[in-house]
């Protein structure tokens, strides 16, 4: 029956269709999906496909024709059909683009395979073998997927995609009821869905551009505006970020802060196009970012911790490995890099050590509180 799915999916590429099988999967517990977009030119992903499994049959919406996602989006938010996807970061970029709605609720079988000692970022492919000692061939992986028609080839790995997802979800997840950590996945795939974009995520992406904690508050006031006017821009022009204007430009226009058009010109990987297209924005961004108020400057970012943090550092680390091990976890699942890092900075100025958000909620009872206890031991 399985091999008859992926061999013979049913393609959808009308409106009438769409809604009629959105009748049929309304009667459905679960869903697994998968989409399939092109993204080289452009800021946004292009949505290409959209994989359906609901358990019995494999589906292929092809959203190029398509004008009337109306019943699909009811499917999407509907909260009595689980949405199951496999590592969905850039799944939910293409929801989103074409259909303005995120798949709620979800469930992401990359952390379900994690939580259950499968690995750290396991891949579809390698989650099929280990489950169900299955070879999903991903030949088609940077295929043209706005091609018309789609090739067999095309289509027969766009519906391995899903075919297998709701098995492989109903596994995963009896298992961690059994171990009684079926509200640590929910938990960590509802941080998917409401850390999802938003105003802040324009406004903070300063925060991603590589050294800025080496710029002072009055350079991140500048260093800020300017990126948020380069996303808005990426956004607008449908560009991606970098030929905007690139990270490491950025950040000198914000430690240089030049005053004229021939000094912005002087910039790294400023082209002329550039300059004579946007250097009278970015001058008036420079001026606006040094008026600002010290009250509304960012806050100074962090800077690397002292290499004499480098013991307890480790030794924190071991434990976190120890409990992984127990738990039967990879250590990330548990903490990364920077959440030592920001527990560690909390005590830097004499104050309480204090657990950042990404170690609260299930991680907290698990490791966190642990993590706690050894700084008050060590006394650092």
């Amino acid at each position: 029956m399985l091999s008859r799915q992926i061999d013979h999916p049913v393609y959808i590429d009308t409106n009438e269709a769409l809604a009629q099988f959105c009748q049929q999967w309304s009667k459905a517990t679960v869903l697994a999906l998968d989409t399939e977009f092109i993204r080289t030119d452009t800021f946004y992903p292009i949505g290409a496909l959209i994989q359906v499994s609901d358990g019995s049959g494999c589906f292929l919406i092809d959203p190029l024709p398509i004008d009337d996602f109306s019943p699909f989006k009811v499917l999407m938010t509907d909260p009595a059909i689980t949405k199951v996807l496999h590592s969905c970061s850039e799944d939910l970029e293409v929801f989103d683009r074409l259909l303005g709605v995120l798949p709620t609720p979800l469930i992401d079988t990359q952390i379900a395979a994690g939580m259950n000692g499968l690995g750290f970022s396991l891949g579809y492919q390698a989650m099929t073998e280990a489950l169900l000692q299955i070879h999903v061939a991903k030949g088609e992986t940077r295929s043209n997927w706005l091609q018309r028609p789609l090739t067999d080839s095309q289509i027969h790995y766009a519906a391995l995609d899903v075919a297998y997802l709701p098995d492989m979800y109903t596994m995963l997840c009896e298992s961690l009821e059994a171990q009684g950590r079926m509200a640590w996945l929910q938990e960590e795939c509802n941080k998917l869905i409401n850390g999802y974009g938003g105003a802040d995520a324009i406004r903070n992406h300063y925060l991603k551009v590589k050294s800025a904690w080496k710029l002072s508050a009055a350079q991140l006031g500048v260093l800020q505006l300017v990126v948020e006017w380069r996303e808005h821009k990426a956004r607008d022009r449908d560009r991606p970020r970098g030929r905007v204007l690139k990270d490491r430009s950025c950040f000198e226009i914000a430690r240089l802060q030049p005053d004229s058009i021939r000094a912005l010109s002087g910039i790294d990987e400023i082209g002329p196009k550039t300059v004579r297209n946007n250097g009278d924005d970015l001058l008036k961004l420079i001026k606006q970012g040094q008026s600002l108020p010290k009250t509304e400057l960012p806050p100074a970012l962090p800077k690397p911790l002292p290499p004499a943090n480098g013991t307890i550092m480790k030794r924190l680390k071991a434990h976190v490995a120890k409990r992984a091990e127990q738990l039967n976890m990879a250590p990330e699942l548990l903490a990364r890099k920077k959440d030592y890092e920001s527990l560690l900075r909390s005590g830097f100025h004499g104050d309480s050590y204090q657990l950042p958000d990404t170690l609260s909620g299930w991680r907290k009872s698990v490791v966190g509180d642990e993590l706690l206890a050894i700084l008050a031991k060590e006394g650092v």
